[in-house]
């Protein structure tokens, strides 16, 4: 199964193979969907994890030999520059293209300069950054190379959606996870912008590609399906991606 997550009340694309799951702090349970906020669960971490919540609770509650997370407006899809739901890949497709792969996720963004740099610019103080390095370190000191290689360099998978085997989106959970709470005992977001405060939403979707990278998963990236973008959207994602590309290899060239 693969997972649509919303914390909006939405019609989607009626897709076999996929559900629905609401998140968030809305009162009314949603048409069709299920909630994160049953079992065993972290639904009150919602403004803080974003689809984390979500996330956790497909590891927790579900068994299934596919598991997978898109978003209400973000599927994966056939063409880089469609917005049209009959171009999402379906449950059957995404299947298939594991035949040959450990993993799929979405196509990267470029960045003109390091992930590292893009991260404390957008959305992490640098001392949070810092933490969380320490705190990979303590946890799985393995991993602590493949972390600086990946924020070196110019390019993520984001989103956190993904699509694997049950037994590897479990494994990824339970690597990630106990980062994230650890983390959260020495980060104090009081005064944060709700945006800010969306802070271990947008370090995960850092973290699934030092994943990836330490594990050296083959992974699929296809274009993402984004419904709410216009094809004028798309080519302006296209062109700033290319010339973010450019800029970063001039200027790590020198």
């Amino acid at each position: 199964m693969i997972y649509i997550v919303s914390h909006e009340n939405r019609a989607l694309p009626k897709l076999i193979g996929y559900q629905p799951i609401q998140v968030g702090g809305a009162v009314e349970d949603f048409p069709g969907y299920i909630r994160d906020n049953t079992g065993d669960n972290i639904s009150a971490k919602n403004a803080n994890y974003c689809e984390l919540t979500a996330l956790y609770w497909i590891w927790k509650n579900v068994d299934a030999p596919f598991k997978g997370l898109v978003h209400y407006r973000r599927y994966f899809g056939r063409r880089r520059l469609s917005s049209r739901p009959r171009d999402i890949l379906s449950y059957e497709a995404l299947c298939g293209l594991l035949k040959d792969a450990d993993i799929v996720v979405a196509r990267p963004a470029l960045y003109h300069v390091s992930a590292r740099e893009q991260l404390l610019m957008d959305c992490c103080a640098p001392e949070r950054f810092d933490l969380l390095r320490r705190t990979v370190e303590a946890l799985c000191p393995d991993y602590l190379g493949d972390f600086d290689a990946f924020f070196s360099g110019n390019r993520a998978s984001q989103y956190n959606m993904m699509f694997c085997r049950g037994q590897r989106f479990d494994a990824y959970c339970a690597w990630l996870f106990p980062i994230l709470f650890e983390l959260e005992k020495g980060v104090d977001l009081t005064g944060q912008s709700d945006y800010r405060k969306r802070l271990y939403g947008f370090l995960s979707e850092r973290l699934m590609n030092v994943w990836i990278l330490h594990n050296r998963l083959r992974a699929v990236r296809v274009p993402v399906i984004s419904t709410a973008y216009t094809l004028r959207d798309h080519l302006t994602y296209l062109r700033r991606d290319v010339t973010n590309d450019i800029r970063f290899r001039l200027n790590h060239n020198k």
